[in-house]
């Protein structure tokens, strides 16, 4: 096989640097940026704090989505925490996806044809059954809480997934893990402030469903071995 070294390693640098980037610069900003410091910042802005909030939701890759969204619910309270927290994972949702798909796919298509071969062949497969079942992968990547939101972002727009789909898609199934994390920071906050003892039964309860989301997939290849067959 003839291709230009040189020129696979450019647009290999080339590609790298195009999914890091937006994580990069969340990664220092999480560095400089200590929780209690960011609750903090959201309060003092005072009726300015759901903008604030959502801006960093979208503009800071570095800091958690669960984090986040624990940090709503002790500052907002549990169901204006959730729309808050709903309305900046889905708008944080977009930039990197586009980032990705208008920079990175190209040199991520270019890279593959230079390279060829069985890797070229095996990409495009997973390319044609993500195109075919795309909503699928975005569910199950969503539903399960263990999966990097900001990564996802960049990932699905790597791939052939229509935008739409990408958007409606993850924006329900990232929705019960969400509420989850949410409830978890109302919950701590009233227990912090001298809530009842079944603030503490309700934090379990969250910290539980978590648990059976992580183990989804787990559940479901137990549930297809058990009585699938039958």
């Amino acid at each position: 096989m003839n291709f230009d070294l040189r020129l696979l390693l450019k647009v290999g640098v080339g590609l790298a640097l195009a999914i890091t980037a937006y994580l990069v610069a969340g990664y220092f900003l999480k560095g400089m940026i200590k929780p209690e410091d960011l609750l903090n910042f959201v309060k003092d802005s005072g009726p300015w704090a759901p903008v604030v909030f959502i801006g960093l939701f979208i503009f800071s890759p570095g800091i958690p989505a669960s984090a986040l969204a624990i940090a709503s619910g002790a500052i907002f309270g549990l169901w204006t925490g959730y729309l808050y927290t709903m309305i900046g994972a889905l708008l944080a949702m977009i930039p990197p996806f586009w980032f990705s798909r208008l920079l990175g796919r190209k040199l991520l298509n270019r890279l593959l044809s230079m390279v060829g071969g069985s890797i070229e062949g095996n990409v495009e497969k997973f390319q044609q059954n993500v195109e075919k079942h795309g909503w699928r992968y975005i569910a199950f990547t969503r539903l399960i809480p263990l999966f990097p939101f900001s990564l996802l972002n960049l990932v699905f727009g790597l791939t052939r997934i229509g935008f739409w789909t990408y958007l409606v898609t993850s924006f329900f199934f990232v929705m019960p893990a969400l509420f989850a994390f949410v409830y978890i920071g109302y919950a701590g906050a009233n227990a912090a402030d001298g809530g009842s003892g079944w603030l503490y039964v309700k934090v379990f309860a969250a910290l539980g469903s978590l648990v059976l989301l992580a183990l989804l997939p787990q559940i479901v290849r137990f549930v297809k071995n058990r009585w699938g067959r039958k």
